[in-house]
């Protein structure tokens, strides 16, 4: 027979107040970033709009970076299916960053981000480690198989590739501190497509 302590434990819904209070750090990050840029972020502003206090933020983040990259790349959605078409394929890896950085303040959410990442060590490994797992890594077996099956050509360097493809959005997004405009991932899919054509 259950206890009062369980029935109490099972039946509570919702997030825990853990998870809603992350959530709300998260949140406060982005609106800092959005406003203040990495340069002149607060914490304190951040502890404040959150109401959490700053020892919670330094106890769930090994530093104020990875906890802006968090809170960026929160605002990443997944990749759609790319389908069997090439051009398609290759714009489904982009289009999750494209989506965040034409969301509301996403450009300068992940311009902050991308400053974070540059300047701190854990905030660094935190980006490498997400770009890897969850762009370069499926985009290089698409344009692998692609060459294999000699929709494109052979004799190009991989990541230089990848870097063509994303060059101009991290352009866009920290030189031009624009929005990314609407459609980038197809055109660019449709460029690369165009330049390494077997035909």
């Amino acid at each position: 027979m259950p206890t009062d302590a369980s029935v109490k434990k099972t039946s509570r819904k919702g997030p825990s107040r853990s998870e809603e209070s992350r959530s709300a750090i998260l949140e406060a990050t982005r609106a800092e970033l959005a406003e203040s840029g990495w340069r002149t972020f607060s914490v304190d502003a951040v502890a404040k709009r959150a109401s959490a206090s700053k020892q919670t933020i330094y106890r769930w983040w090994p530093s104020i970076g990875a906890m802006c990259v968090d809170a960026a790349l929160a605002l990443v959605p997944d990749s759609p299916d790319g389908g069997r078409d090439p051009q398609e394929r290759i714009a489904t890896l982009i289009v999750p960053l494209e989506a965040a950085a034409r969301t509301g303040n996403g450009h300068a959410v992940l311009r902050g981000a991308l400053m974070a990442a540059a300047d701190d060590q854990h905030a660094g490994e935190a980006w490498r480690a997400w770009m890897s797992r969850d762009i370069r890594q499926p985009m290089r077996m698409v344009l692998a198989e692609l060459a294999a099956k000699r929709v494109i050509r052979r004799d190009f360097d991989l990541d230089e590739v990848i870097e063509q493809l994303l060059g101009p959005l991290w352009h866009r997004i920290c030189v031009i501190r624009g929005p990314v405009k609407e459609g980038y991932s197809v055109q660019q899919a449709r460029y690369a497509l165009r330049v390494y054509s077997t035909i």
